[in-house]
């Protein structure tokens, strides 16, 4: 969609429209005595990539503090390596460094080995030559969610970032904190670097509204109509400029009233069917579910609606909040729902096709993940990220695996074994004596550290043909359920390739959904 006087979606990056008070905060955080690394969030659609491109070229200005400044999109050609990043990172500043005539650009794109010791180099170097630079990672979510990163990168990124001449702002949907697909990638210090609170970026704010009708010229305002104009975008950038855009082309050179308005938004639906359905679908259940039930009631109050379920669909424009009391926001939106919800009781309409079932299956699995209402938040998260790659993303999918499973079992050891991880000699003299395989000499009567021999000390703990149960609260059925979703994240770690069908990653999700189910019954995780 590149018609009409605002460029909204298309191939090229469209020139930044408003966003003043976002852009003023960026720069004055990034140019204080100590700058931060600071963190955009906002969902898809909202404008991340074009507020992005738009600091790069104000950074550039003669006034900017730094000397290079380098955008990187990470959203193609992601590097799916520890590796990888980093030379990909070492390539980039190269890059930057040798559009200012710096000779270590030279010298960056020449370190082929022991990457991140050479980075290293080059950036002490040049902090004592008071050359700094700017990092600006554009869709830092595609590396994060390929869950093949892992906490060595991290660690070594917040090294790098220690240098005081690099500051990173790094570009996601959600917060990076929900986006961690690992426990041990969770335990680096790396996502302590960036500032708190997250710069947001959702709807056009009343200033960027004013600012953006000011671009418009012989053109008049009647009564009521800029407020129709918010009522059926709700100032969602893309929705709002596509609907500004119809309203120019077909009111140009006069008054622009409540019906041009009325007009414009019948015409412009079909066109952004494909968005609002990108935009609904990028919604748990849980939130689709609420906002169905503000439709029906009209407006909610606010205590009706969870806080996460809120700020989602809030960040869209889908609802808005005023005081205590909720009620829809762009009718847009509201139009697209109301058409596809029809017969939404039909077990034929929700799974009668493979299509259907593609479409359908991850609002299943979201439910029952909704139904284990005091999880334990980490596993909760994991297990969230997973159920969002499906049904784009089956190869995504299996390859967290691992931290849900690492996660689980770590609650399993902290409700028997304690902290210390310690459990009776007598167990294992006697599972010696009973002829157990992984008794006789592999953990020599010590915590196994691999986790396929934790499975096996879960196994011997809940009971085998030959030895009784010695487990307190954990039963053979976490025992099953964990040893299959090990096995799912083993085969998620060694993909090599291999084309993963959807139903393969909705087994494994749903095998870790029971294994969280279980051990939310057996030991009353939360």
């Amino acid at each position: 969609m590149t018609d009409g006087l605002f460029p909204v979606l298309g191939t090229t990056i469209a020139p930044m429209i408003g966003r003043a008070d976002i852009m003023r905060r960026l720069w004055n955080d990034l140019t204080k005595t100590t700058p931060s690394h600071l963190s955009i969030v906002g969902p898809r659609y909202a404008g991340k990539t074009v507020l992005m491109h738009g600091l790069t070229e104000r950074m550039r200005q003669t006034d900017s503090p730094y000397d290079a400044v380098v955008f990187w999109d990470l959203g193609h050609q992601t590097p799916d390596s520890n590796g990888a990043f980093l030379q990909a990172m070492c390539h980039k500043l190269a890059w930057g460094l040798k559009d200012i005539g710096n000779e270590y650009g030279d010298h960056l794109l020449t370190v082929d080995t022991d990457v991140y010791n050479g980075l290293r180099e080059v950036l002490s170097v040049l902090n004592e030559d008071g050359v700094r630079m700017l990092m600006l990672w554009d869709g830092f979510d595609k590396p994060l969610g390929t869950g093949k990163l892992t906490r060595n990168l991290w660690d070594q990124l917040r090294e790098l970032a220690t240098f005081p001449n690099l500051r990173l702002v790094a570009a996601t949907r959600r917060p990076m904190h929900e986006l961690i697909r690992s426990v041990e990638s969770e335990a680096s210090d790396f996502w302590n670097i960036f500032d708190m609170t997250p710069i947001r970026v959702g709807i056009f704010n009343e200033n960027d509204r004013t600012a953006i009708l000011k671009n418009i010229s012989g053109m008049t305002w009647k009564s009521g109509a800029e407020t129709e104009l918010e009522n059926w975008s709700a100032g969602y950038p893309p929705v709002y400029l596509k609907l500004l855009n119809r309203i120019m082309e077909i009111g140009a050179g006069g008054e622009i009233d409540n019906h041009a308005v009325n007009a414009a938004a019948k015409d412009v639906l079909d066109g952004i069917t494909s968005m609002l359905c990108d935009l609904w679908n990028d919604c748990p259940g849980t939130a689709k579910d609420c906002y169905r039930h503000l439709m029906n009631c009209g407006e909610i109050s606010s205590t009706d609606i969870g806080r996460s379920e809120r700020a989602m669909l809030e960040e869209k424009g889908f609802i808005r909040v005023s005081g205590n009391r909720v009620v829809t926001g762009s009718r847009l939106l509201a139009h697209y729902v109301k058409n596809i919800s029809g017969d939404s009781g039909s077990m034929v309409r929700l799974f009668g096709s493979q299509d259907a079932y593609r479409s359908n299956i991850r609002s299943l699995l979201e439910h029952r993940l909704a139904q284990l209402d005091t999880l334990d938040a980490t596993l909760r998260r994991f297990l969230q990220r997973s159920i969002e790659d499906i049904p784009d993303h089956p190869d995504v999918c299996l390859s967290s695996m691992r931290g849900i499973v690492d996660r689980s079992l770590d609650l399993i050891w902290d409700a028997e074994l304690g902290p210390g991880r310690i459990f009776p000699a007598d167990w294992f003299t006697e599972w010696q004596y009973n002829g157990e395989k992984g008794a006789e000499n592999h953990w020599n009567n010590q915590f196994p550290s691999k986790r396929g021999h934790q499975i096996r000390l879960l196994q011997l703990m809940t009971g085998t043909q030959n030895s009784v149960p010695k487990a307190r609260r954990i039963s053979k059925n976490t025992w099953a359920l964990a040893s299959a979703a090990q096995g799912f994240g083993d085969f998620g770690q060694h993909l090599e390739g291999a084309k993963i069908d959807v139903g393969v990653a909705v087994a494994a999700v749903t095998v870790c959904l029971e294994l969280a189910s279980s051990l939310h019954r057996e030991i009353g995780i939360g």
